[in-house]
């Protein structure tokens, strides 16, 4: 099922759930994934069962699973329309807005 149907807090537990799909569908152990990947056995554990753990520790286990090349076209740059590529033409922001504050009534008013 495709990421973008999940929530913010259901998309690290759908992540840890998958690396732990294809561990097992490469007949994988936890301990074996562990050697490979440099990451402990508790760690792992927690990735997979509620998709807890670091950056670091997800990417190594992506890259012991040979998954690279999943991760890496998450950020791949989709065919854009005439209108996208209008959009991008417009300078970039440099710094966000200032909110403007509300006036203040004079004093003795």
């Amino acid at each position: 099922m495709a990421l973008m149907l999940y929530t913010e807090s259901e998309i690290l537990p759908e992540l840890g759930h998958r690396l732990r799909e294809y561990r097992l569908r490469r007949n994988m152990l936890q301990a074996e994934l562990s050697a490979r990947s440099g990451v402990s056995a508790s760690a792992l554990k927690k990735l997979e069962s509620k998709g807890q753990g670091t950056l670091e520790n997800f990417i190594k286990v992506v890259f012991a699973l040979r998954l690279e090349n999943e991760v890496k076209s998450l950020f791949l740059p989709q065919p854009v329309t005439i209108a996208q590529i209008e959009a991008l033409k417009a300078p970039i922001r440099q710094r966000a807005r200032r909110t403007s504050r509300p006036l203040s009534k004079p004093a003795g008013g």
